[in-house]
């Protein structure tokens, strides 16, 4: 029975380069984590889009 392989990690090359091309759409972002999934990103400044008036409340579109 043959073996599956195990995921492999971006190269540091694609992750330059994916780095490079967010950066160019979202200025100061920075990347938080690499993984077999791929490259996950903080976007410190990146402006909320939910209203003050729903800030910190839980959503559920079962209620709607």
């Amino acid at each position: 029975m043959a073996r599956v392989a195990a995921p492999s990690l971006p190269t540091p090359s694609q992750i330059k380069a994916v780095h490079e091309t967010v950066a160019q759409l979202f200025p100061g972002v920075r990347i938080a984590r690499v993984g077999p999934e791929g490259v996950t990103f903080d976007y410190p400044d990146a402006p909320s889009s939910a209203s003050d008036e729903w800030r910190g409340k839980p959503f559920s579109a079962e209620g709607a």
